[in-house]
């Protein structure tokens, strides 16, 4: 068997997976989920990792340091760093599973049931994580600055990539389900 073998819906949703698997890489490491700006080009933004500074010098500190300087419980920044990577983890067994039964394994409905209850429960898992980490960190700015604090673009393609792999899972299903199998 080989990819040629397999149906144009699989390979897009390892298409779809990769991609969703890139941007989840680029929204993790970025320290844009949330952004307060305090004078016009200048801002203060969180990540998963850093808060950062925008101002003449660009700084950043890490995120959990951050949070025992102005006597803040970190326990929920490592339960949501936590629940993204194991997303990612799964995501990316999910595109190896993916790959396998499109060059190994064509027409075996249960590994296509597998690749897509593991895409659904990866999206649940990151959402969870990404949703409760962008909610406190909104508050953590917002009541140390007094200011109104924004999702950033890192958190758009936190989302994107989610729904990219929700996507990928649907085209899953739909595999499975053919008639013709």
């Amino acid at each position: 068997m080989g990819l040629g073998e397999t149906s144009l819906k699989w390979r897009c949703a390892i298409f779809l997976s990769f991609i969703g698997f890139v941007m989840m890489i680029a929204a993790v490491a970025s320290t844009y989920m949330a952004t307060v700006e305090i004078i016009p080009n200048l801002e203060k933004h969180i990540g998963f990792w850093y808060i950062c500074d925008d101002t003449r010098t660009y700084s950043c500190q890490d995120f959990t340091e951050y949070l025992k300087e102005i006597s803040e419980n970190s326990d929920w920044v490592h339960g949501c760093r936590a629940l993204v990577v194991i997303g990612m983890i799964i995501e990316g067994l999910t595109i190896v599973v993916s790959v396998y039964m499109a060059y190994m394994a064509a027409g075996m409905n249960i590994g296509h049931m597998v690749a897509a209850c593991s895409d659904f429960v990866s999206v649940v898992i990151n959402l969870i994580g990404g949703l409760v980490f962008l909610a406190n960190s909104m508050d953590i700015l917002q009541s140390q600055l007094e200011m109104d604090s924004d999702p950033s673009w890192s958190f758009v393609v936190f989302i994107i990539s989610q729904g990219l792999f929700l996507i990928a899972g649907g085209l899953q299903v739909f595999e499975a389900c053919r008639a013709d199998s």
